[in-house]
């Protein structure tokens, strides 16, 4: 075999692979701005995440914000429930200024202005539905008009209902179930079982936690039920590193940057 025309196959092949895996940047670019906001999405888009990750509830005038926890208290300093508050007074709120006095005035950014930060492309939002399914119609009527977009998006959900509703009400959008390695019971999840699951709801795949037991075997036996992988949330280069090496379709991060580096061929 000639050297340059078997060399230019390989190189191309690991090329693909390179790229092969997508970065997910956590709540945005979290390590660095604060979480869920526009500016750390922006971050994230600005360093090259090949996705950001958000967090959103229903709130108590039916509208979408984007926030990890039920309550404000953790990333605004005043205790507000989101699904008694309207969205408006949460957007009151400066939820910048616990992370850096440079983010002072960030505010709980609505659903439709995160997605505004959406560059047209290849790049893509994960929407983690924290709700119950109470938010799913809401949520569907917002992302109608994404539809010619729906290579952009996906939903991922730990709850089963939620992620059963959200592929019923949008059968376009790709749909991950999410799960950590135990039970709030502290028992260990069935692997076997979690697959037959996402199966039989027709999702797409998986998204699992650091901790599960990370192998050749697992990931096979996900993708042998014709399925995608991917592993939240990784800040270490040792970790980014070994689970790249399994072939992930994509892994969750708070520095899209670090990660990024880590896997580099």
């Amino acid at each position: 075999m000639n050297f340059c025309t078997g060399l230019l196959p390989c190189l191309m092949f690991l090329s693909t692979q390179a790229h092969a895996l997508e970065i997910i940047a956590h709540r945005g670019y979290s390590e660095i701005a604060p979480e869920n906001t526009l500016a750390a999405f922006k971050l994230g888009w600005e360093k090259g995440a090949d996705a950001c990750e958000l967090d959103l509830y229903l709130t108590g005038d039916n509208q979408i914000a984007i926030l990890h926890d039920a309550d404000t208290k953790r990333t605004t300093g005043v205790a507000k429930k989101v699904k008694e508050t309207p969205l408006a007074e949460l957007q009151m709120l400066d939820a910048g200024s616990w992370k850096s006095s440079a983010y002072h005035g960030e505010r709980i950014p609505s659903l439709a202005e995160a997605l505004a930060t959406l560059p047209q492309g290849k790049q893509r939002f994960f929407l983690e539905v924290k709700d119950t399914v109470r938010v799913v119609p809401e949520l569907t009527r917002q992302l109608a008009g994404w539809k010619s977009r729906a290579s952009q998006l996906c939903i991922i959900a730990f709850d089963r209902a939620v992620a059963q509703e959200c592929k019923k009400a949008m059968p376009w959008m790709p749909v991950y179930r999410l799960s950590a390695e135990k039970t709030k019971e502290k028992k260990p999840v069935d692997l076997a079982k979690l697959i037959s699951d996402t199966k039989e709801d027709g999702l797409d795949g998986l998204d699992l936690g650091l901790k599960w037991d990370w192998s050749p075997v697992l990931v096979d036996q996900v993708r042998a039920a014709g399925l995608k992988i991917y592993a939240w949330t990784i800040n270490k280069p040792e970790d980014a590193r070994r689970l790249a090496a399994l072939g992930l379709d994509g892994i969750t991060t708070d520095d899209p940057v670090m990660l990024r580096e880590a896997v580099k061929p």
